[in-house]
């Protein structure tokens, strides 16, 4: 359901490209993830493999210089966070674990996330050197909002996979981002895109009303972090 909401979002740009000031672009691609934490006691574990696709319209302000936006998936971005301290860090979510408030020291959470992205930003581009162009896409921002998630956990004497934990994720996630490539001319106004972007969350992404064995509060701040390879085409 939501491939065909971006292919609805794309239709109109299409009709808009056939315009000087308007073009289009379809971008699909792998990405690499990875969560951090400013908690002394919470570390990056390991990435994982993700997957975006956007579907971009641009406002051309002149040849070199346009306004971005666009509508995309984000699916399965995330990464394993190490916890030093246990206790009931997954609070709403109701695990399928027994002691599912007690998890140990040292447990290790892993987030799968899937957002509908909402991006926009500035792209400038340099002259046509034979049938390239190169581009740098910044700043671009990202309204995400989060469609669903997915946890496991490893710790000592637990181990559980695919809990439901989209209460764990915040609704609404504010990100960043900016990248860079090329794009080759295949013909005239039809052209193929290489690229890379780095993109990272502005805000937490994670819920905080989590409390710690000794009472605390699990008040950390969450970000996802992400490495995106682009391919698309431009018309």
């Amino acid at each position: 359901m939501n491939i065909k909401i971006c292919i609805l979002f794309c239709l109109p740009f299409m009709a808009f490209s056939q315009s000087d000031r308007f073009k289009a672009s379809l971008l699909v691609g792998p990405s690499i993830t990875w969560m951090t934490s400013d908690d002394k006691f919470i570390s990056t574990e390991s990435n994982r493999f993700g997957f975006k696709i956007h579907v971009q319209g641009e406002y051309l302000f002149n040849s070199r210089y346009s306004f971005t936006a666009g509508l995309g998936l984000s699916l399965l971005q995330g990464g394993k966070l190490g916890y030093q301290k246990g206790g009931n860090l997954w609070s709403e979510t109701s695990l399928s674990l027994p002691k599912g408030d007690s998890l140990p020291n040292g447990v290790s959470l892993s987030y799968r996330v899937n957002y509908l992205d909402i991006p926009f930003g500035f792209k400038m581009r340099t002259v046509q050197y034979g049938k390239f162009r190169f581009y740098a896409h910044l700043p671009e921002f990202s309204i995400a909002i989060r469609t669903g998630a997915k946890g496991d956990i490893i710790g000592s004497g637990v181990a559980s996979s695919d809990e439901n934990i989209k209460h764990q994720i915040l609704f609404i996630n504010f990100g960043w981002g900016l990248g860079i490539g090329t794009e080759y001319e295949l013909k005239d106004e039809f052209n193929l895109l290489f690229g890379v972007r780095f993109f990272q969350s502005l805000n937490d992404v994670t819920d905080n009303s989590g409390t710690y064995f000794d009472g605390s509060k699990q008040n950390s701040k969450d970000k996802i972090n992400a490495l995106d390879f682009r391919i698309g085409l431009v018309f």
